[in-house]
């Protein structure tokens, strides 16, 4: 089979999937793209078992046909290779993929299409159409919060709740949480599911620059998200989710106002001065006057800066990882966020100041010990 396909484009939608792949695969022909022609429309698949993502790609044929080829390999050929059309030619029977331009010549062996993992089916799923930025918005306020741990296996995925009064998204790595709520996506019938990070990570950077609502499906065990000309599905994560609701403080009566640019800059030229253990900065309030100070005593570095703030409560000495902290304010896109407070050693809640009517989205972090003042 031969077809005739755009260099830029053809690296590009390849290079949109190829996250998905592992690179200790136990299965050895999931390092192939798995190549799928039908006249007019190449199909390319990449996979880990669990996650899996497929593109498609105009091209100029007459001819059908499919075969594996390594991916890497495959990448690396078309990167560099100066916006042209490339001649394809793949010998199904001998297993092999050509690549013809203008002055060069390349061949790369493949495997046998068949032997790929067949793409999973959805049955019985249930489907809700999703605004391409809600979407985006809830996997980047989101993923950044979930955990590593896999002996935590649930935390290791974004929860996502869809009902009749819209959908709840929450990371958490135990340290931090975050729960972010859109109200212009509903199902009538409840629903959840936990979604693993990886898929999610990759679904973002599909994302970007697509506008329009996005096709999601899901039932037990998979869930999928069509776009454009992206398909994406991953396994659900088969764990039980905590119970987040119960660790977010009811009463948290010190309220703290604070432009956000001004205390992520701040967080930016403490940094460097906190224990690289820590990554502790501690927090000083009294009245409208913020004290931020960042110290390491191993190395007698020290850094502290006074900022003004909005502040209604008792005076309070806390601490927080600067890290995760900043983390935090730079996915919230308000000018100004609030710090609600209770004592010194329960978890703090940073919220947007004023948020589109649509979401809602709520943020919480653990504070840390305070060890120097």
């Amino acid at each position: 089979m031969k077809f005739t396909v755009s260099s830029k484009v053809f690296y590009e939608r390849l290079n949109s999937i190829s996250g998905i792949i592992g690179t200790n695969n136990i299965i050895p022909i999931l390092e192939n793209f798995l190549l799928k022609l039908d006249k007019n429309l190449l199909t390319v698949m990449s996979s880990d078992i669990e996650n899996t993502m497929v593109v498609e790609i105009p091209v100029d044929s007459e001819d059908s046909g499919s075969i594996a080829i390594p991916a890497k390999k495959l990448l690396d050929t078309v990167r560099f290779i100066p916006e042209q059309p490339l001649l394809i030619n793949v010998n199904t029977d001998e297993k092999f993929l050509e690549i013809g331009i203008s002055n060069a010549h390349y061949k790369l062996t493949g495997e046998d299409a068949n032997e790929y993992p067949k793409l999973p089916q959805l049955e019985n799923a249930q489907e809700v159409a999703i605004p391409s930025v809600a979407l985006e918005r809830a996997i980047t306020n989101t993923i950044f919060a979930v955990g590593n741990d896999e002996s935590r296996k649930a935390m290791t995925g974004v929860y996502c709740q869809i009902d009749s009064d819209g959908a709840t998204f929450v990371g958490t790595d135990a340290q931090r949480l975050v729960r972010y709520i859109r109200r212009d996506v509903k199902t009538d019938e409840t629903c959840n599911f936990i979604l693993p990070k990886k898929a999610l990570t990759q679904l973002k950077s599909s994302l970007s620059g697509f506008q329009g609502d996005v096709e999601m499906k899901f039932n037990k065990n998979n869930c999928s998200f069509k776009f454009n000309d992206i398909y994406v599905i991953c396994r659900l994560i088969d764990a039980t989710y905590p119970e987040y609701n119960n660790v977010i403080p009811k009463e948290n009566p010190n309220k703290m106002t604070i432009a956000r640019e001004d205390i992520i800059n701040t967080l930016k030229r403490l940094t460097p001065y906190t224990n690289k253990t820590t990554y502790q900065v501690v927090f000083n309030v009294e009245g409208s006057k913020l004290t931020c100070k960042a110290s390491d005593v191993d190395f007698s570095n020290e850094g502290v800066e006074e900022l003004t703030v909005n502040y209604n409560g008792e005076d309070m000495l806390i601490g927080f990882n600067s890290k995760f902290l900043s983390e935090i304010l730079g996915v919230l896109s308000s000018e100004e966020v609030t710090f609600e407070l209770s004592t010194p050693s329960r978890a703090g809640l940073i919220i947007p100041a004023v948020e589109d009517e649509n979401e809602n989205t709520l943020t919480l972090l653990m504070p840390i010990m305070v060890s120097v003042i």
